[in-house]
């Protein structure tokens, strides 16, 4: 079994990302929350940590081999626990992971119906099996897998893009958090609007 794919980011479509490794490239499908930060990643290097399986129903043989990849192994741990809900198959769960990990799992724990409610494809029936299955069994994806990062010395076009994202509006403390988690996607970003750009697609990703 393939556990983990380390290539270039050759293209991010709606569901799924394609990978370059050597001669071969690779689709995997990808939780929703994960694709903004893909986007930024096209034509950089990066490690996806896979899960594999057969899509179809076996009953009239048409099964099809699929490929997920996640960001982090805490994702990957926590959409197994995700898919033991009933009513959560493979695919609906990554349409389901649009916020991040802790975040979701946070709602769960909360026994927060509304929100997961909202979710893609969940709905308040649903929201309540997912309540049932997995409350008290999520402790462990409370804090976010994001490794905390030391405040960052911004050099000029960065401390232009921070002064930007302020002036339209955003927290310093977040402005700089984003922008920091940009940069480690794509350390060569030297222009103040495409680490604006960057910065948003993270602030999107994280559901803020």
């Amino acid at each position: 079994m393939i556990c983990r794919l380390s290539g270039r980011v050759a293209g991010v479509g709606d569901e799924s990302v394609t990978i370059d490794v050597g001669p071969l490239c690779y689709e995997l499908l990808v939780p929703a929350a994960a694709r903004a930060a893909l986007s930024g990643m096209v034509g950089r290097e990066l490690t996806l940590h896979t899960v594999q399986y057969l899509d179809g129903n076996p009953s009239v043989g048409n099964l099809l081999p699929r490929m997920i990849g996640f960001l982090s192994e805490t994702d990957r741990a926590f959409f197994w626990e995700f898919v033991k809900v009933k009513s959560i198959g493979m695919r609906k769960a990554l349409r389901a992971m649009s916020v991040p990990t802790h975040q979701l799992a946070a709602a769960i724990e909360q026994g927060d119906e509304r929100t997961l409610a909202t979710l893609p494809e969940v709905g308040k029936r649903t929201a309540a099996q997912i309540i049932a299955q997995l409350h008290g069994r999520l402790a462990a994806f409370l804090v976010s897998s994001a490794p905390a990062a030391p405040p960052r010395e911004f050099d000029r076009t960065q401390r232009v893009a921070l002064e930007i994202l302020m002036q339209w509006g955003d927290r310093r403390a977040d402005a700089e958090r984003w922008l920091t988690q940009a940069l480690e996607l794509d350390p060569g970003l030297s222009d103040p609007e495409a680490l604006v750009r960057a910065a948003y697609r993270v602030k999107q990703a994280a559901g803020t």
